[in-house]
């Protein structure tokens, strides 16, 4: 947000960070409890199709088990500022699909696809979302059905480049797709034996693929993996690349490594490097927000521009990319 301009929160006047996330600890809390009384099934909460009329569409896919639970606290308390400066980086129309994952062989919920939502709606749509808790053995999730919803049920009318999809998880995905489970949860038919590996090509069609890797375990240290750790990174980097890949051993900078995220997608990482320097010095503990933030982004931020063509959706339209210098000053009840 610029200095040059006003700062107005807009709709989001009033929205306080600790009270949010205070409110949102007591909804997460009881929200299994609630849909298990309401009679919610496994698919109620996966829509059956999203449609982004957005120009850029954004997508945020959380694992919701037990490691994983702080996350969507994050966002809810933040959703203000996620909103309003993620329009820098989007345009004004941005919109945003909110998930959750856990694992189809064991939990109640396992896929949640909320359809894009704008402005105070993101509230709604985040309050929707099941935070189960649960979760599977063997470090894994089925991520791989996220990405195979993503890839066959989302429709991007408007859009002028790839989607930004955005996953945040401490496991890794199953090696393949469950037919069963993708016809049962997802209402798609798989023909013969289908490679989690596949999918994600197809996926990275039309999307750029993100993962914000969350440490499992007590492994607290990001650069110093155990072997746990290791296998699990090593499968993400075979499925994303590593540069597609941001550590992040602090649910509080989710946020922060999304805009990070969007920053380099949208040619706009200067910007975001400038905005989130100026904001989190303001802290007595600034400097080692800040010092977190870019180390975990410095596996993706590429400081030679993008190919252009590289951003294009199958079968690809025109895309804009521009870099922004402009300072900024952010409201502070929205950081």
């Amino acid at each position: 947000m610029s200095e040059s301009s006003d700062f107005d929160p807009g709709p989001w006047k009033g929205h306080d960070f600790k009270s949010a996330r205070k409110a949102y600890d007591a909804h997460a809390g009881r929200s299994y409890a609630d849909a298990v009384t309401a009679g919610k099934g496994k698919k109620d909460l996966i829509a059956p199709k999203v449609v982004f009329k957005s120009r850029i569409p954004l997508a945020i896919i959380s694992d919701v088990t037990g490691s994983m639970g702080k996350d969507p606290k994050v966002f809810f308390s933040k959703l203000g500022y996620l909103d309003l400066e993620g329009q820098e980086y989007l345009g004004k129309d941005m919109e945003i699909c909110f998930g959750a994952t856990g694992d189809a062989h064991g939990d109640s919920y396992p896929v949640q696809i909320r359809p894009p939502a704008k402005g105070l709606d993101m509230k709604k749509a985040l309050k929707e979302l099941i935070i189960e808790g649960n979760g599977g053995s063997g470090v894994m999730e089925t991520y791989e059905l996220i990405a195979l919803y993503f890839d066959r049920l989302a429709e991007m009318p408007n859009t002028i480049r790839k989607g930004i999809l955005i996953f945040i998880g401490d496991e890794a995905p199953y090696p393949f797709i469950n037919a069963e489970q993708a016809k049962d949860l997802l209402g798609i038919k798989i023909q013969g034996r289908l490679s989690t590996k596949d999918v994600f090509e197809s996926l990275k069609n039309n999307w750029a693929v993100y993962l914000i890797r969350r440490p499992y375990g007590d492994c607290g240290n990001a650069n110093a993996m155990d072997s746990t750790n290791k296998k699990i990174y090593k499968t993400w980097a075979d499925l994303l690349g590593e540069d597609h890949i941001t550590t992040l051993p602090n649910a509080d900078r989710v946020v922060d490594i999304i805009f990070g995220i969007l920053g380099e997608e949208t040619g706009k990482f200067d910007y975001f490097r400038e905005e989130v320097t100026q904001r989190q010095l303001k802290d007595h503990d600034g400097p080692k927000k800040i010092a977190i933030v870019f180390k975990s982004l410095e596996t993706i931020h590429d400081p030679q521009p993008a190919d252009p063509q590289e951003m294009l959706p199958a079968p690809g339209r025109s895309v804009t990319r521009r870099r922004s210098k402009t300072a900024v000053k952010p409201g502070s009840k929205l950081l």
